[in-house]
């Protein structure tokens, strides 16, 4: 492996080579081939004349995606293979890369035609399993349950979904897990051990590509998590089908509103088929966000999916 390659990383597959380091990452162990994507540090202005806007995001007719984070950084996101980040403290600090690698690969994602999804993902049986569903609806903290149940993690918080190949694919993506400190401290792990997201903010994050990254995997389920009122018993599981699926599923896209900006409403949503349909199984899960249930949640998906097949 020759010099440039030990200094790039490991992302959905893709080499990525970066002017900011991406301790998030593995690095790259591939091929020598040129960098899929690029990241760099430049200038970001706004766009003059962008077919959306909102308080944060732009896009232009290109499909260029440019976002800003007051006091931390512009960023713009441009044909599929680039990231200039224009930072606005130190370039290192975990609060760069909290947004780079959040809205930045969800952009990214968008341009290189594979859906991210708002979902951890977990390998059952050989299967991707996704874990989606609002903030607060305890997405990390069911992941990193199942990873301490010796589960292999896909990624954590953004599932990217491929099904522009002979088969669809789940990918591997940030396989590191952020915990609320509540929930670090019940999985075991101190504060020392893990990084700050960003200053002021009790939110952490921990690696995981220490122990390898796997392949991607098929789509085997799609979870959709509702929260009950702590104390309601037990788990209820809903089989989604049909337009019932798709319309959930739709609801998990990651940047939603940027992939129609960028591709328009008919292509947005044959995609967003597309990658549902890849599913075999989709379910809405309602239980309570009770941490001395999640093993027996954990137990009660995996025999759910399975005996459903």
């Amino acid at each position: 492996m020759n010099d440039v390659a030990a200094a790039d990383y490991a992302l959905c597959g893709w080499r990525v080579a970066s002017a900011i380091a991406l301790p998030d990452l593995p690095r790259w162990t591939g091929d020598a081939r040129a960098p899929d994507v690029t990241i760099s540090l430049g200038d970001v202005p706004a766009m003059d004349a962008p077919v959306l806007e909102t308080a944060l995001v732009q896009i232009d007719a290109d499909a260029r995606a440019r976002f800003a984070i007051d006091a931390v950084a512009e960023y713009l996101v441009a044909d599929g293979g680039q990231i200039t980040v224009a930072p606005r403290m130190d370039a290192n600090d975990p609060a760069i890369r909290l947004f780079l690698l959040g809205s930045g690969l969800g952009f990214l994602c968008h341009q290189r035609g594979v859906l991210p999804m708002h979902a951890g993902s977990v390998v059952v049986d050989g299967t991707a399993l996704c874990l989606a569903g609002a903030s607060g609806a305890g997405k990390s903290t069911l992941t990193d349950a199942f990873a301490r149940r010796g589960f292999a993690v896909l990624s954590d918080d953004v599932s990217p979904v491929d099904v522009s190949g002979a088969a669809p694919r789940v990918l591997p993506s940030l396989r590191r897990i952020r915990l609320w400190g509540d929930s670090l401290a019940n999985a075991g792990w101190s504060q020392d051990a893990v990084e700050r997201c960003r200053d002021g903010l009790e939110k952490f994050s921990r690696p995981l590509h220490g122990d390898g990254v796997p392949d991607p995997v098929a789509p085997g389920a799609f979870i959709h998590l509702r929260t009950l009122t702590k104390g309601q018993p037990g788990t209820r599981f809903t089989r989604l089908r049909g337009r019932d699926a798709v319309a959930e599923f739709r609801n998990q896209v990651y940047r939603w509103r940027s992939l129609v900006g960028m591709v328009g409403v008919p292509a947005a949503m044959a995609r967003t088929a597309a990658a549902a349909a890849a599913f075999p199984l989709h379910f809405s899960l309602e239980r309570a966000v009770d941490y001395a249930t999640l093993d027996t949640v954990i137990d009660e998906i995996v025999a759910t999916v399975r005996a459903a097949r």
